[in-house]
């Protein structure tokens, strides 16, 4: 696997799919690893002796690594978000949030003023507008806003021990990350509620029994079933897929009527696509697609 170095990130070509960086290598880990495995993106937050709990520092490297794979220059397909060791996401850094309440924040390139919406928010925004479908890979415990993060995927898959918690009840704050408007649009208004206002696990079998995930794998196979996912969706129709990923984000603010007429003004765009004229003959030849993503 080789490694260079880009702003904010560490950037790696994966070849055989092997995410094993070399012992030498680790000394180029950011807080957000960045690995290309063909058309396929992997961001791992990357500070597994905290759960990967998102500081100010990890924050911007996000949004650094989203504006990376966002570049059309790079032509990738799809991206998977995952945690590095045993957690997703812990939510917010605490013990940052605690510094900078008693004003011993040791890291003065982060002293500007931060917030909600400069960092967390419009990281999230910035996945929900990737031209390409976005997979969160929850390989352990999911909190706060590592949660938030978890639910803007268009696949949420989940290793079987993964489990979800609001935890924002437990610290005594309110919600962030769309949580409150998220959750209750997923899993509904009664157990949305309860799991805000109690602050309980959700594991992952409940989780996909809830219909708040789409798959739960092993927990030994968890990464090798992830990609397999991400490849097939790479390999989809790009266009006709990013369109899809908008249609339904917009079909929660809309009317029936005003979904009618979004529909019936995206869809001559993804017709005059390479993709749709092979979908067509592919169907005509009785034979198996080969999309290119344009």
């Amino acid at each position: 696997m080789l490694y260079w170095r880009m702003p904010c990130i560490a950037v790696a070509t994966m070849h055989n799919q092997n995410r094993n960086q070399p012992e030498e290598e680790k000394e180029l880990m950011a807080k957000v690893l960045v690995e290309i495995d063909q058309s396929v993106v992997i961001l791992t937050l990357n500070d597994p002796g905290r759960l990967n709990a998102v500081d100010p520092q990890m924050s911007s490297e996000i949004r650094e690594a989203i504006r990376f794979a966002a570049d059309p220059a790079h032509k990738f397909r799809c991206l998977v978000l995952t945690g590095a060791g045993r957690g997703f996401c812990s939510g917010g850094s605490v013990n940052w949030m605690e510094a900078r309440r008693t004003g011993q924040n040791e890291e003065p390139e982060y002293s500007e003023k931060i917030s909600l919406a400069t960092h967390h928010h419009s990281v999230l925004m910035q996945l929900r507008a990737l031209p390409f479908p976005v997979i969160t890979a929850v390989n352990g415990p999911a909190a706060g806003i590592g949660f938030s993060y978890a639910l803007t995927g268009d696949m949420i898959v989940a290793a079987k021990s993964a489990f979800f918690l609001t935890s924002f009840r437990n610290i005594g704050v309110s919600p962030d990350g769309g949580m409150s408007w998220t959750l209750p649009r997923i899993i509904g208004w009664a157990r949305a509620k309860e799991l805000l206002l109690m602050g309980n696990r959700l594991p992952a079998d409940r989780a996909l029994e809830w219909g708040m995930i789409n798959r739960v794998y092993a927990d030994e196979t968890f990464m090798a079933e992830t990609l397999k996912l991400a490849h097939e969706l790479a390999n989809g129709p790009t266009i006709a897929l990013a369109q899809i990923r908008r249609l339904a984000w917009e079909s929660w603010e809309n009317s029936y009527a005003q979904q009618l007429d979004l529909e019936e003004r995206v869809q001559p765009s993804t017709f005059a696509t390479e993709d749709a004229i092979e979908g067509a003959r592919a169907i005509l030849e009785k034979r198996q697609t080969v999309f290119q993503g344009k």
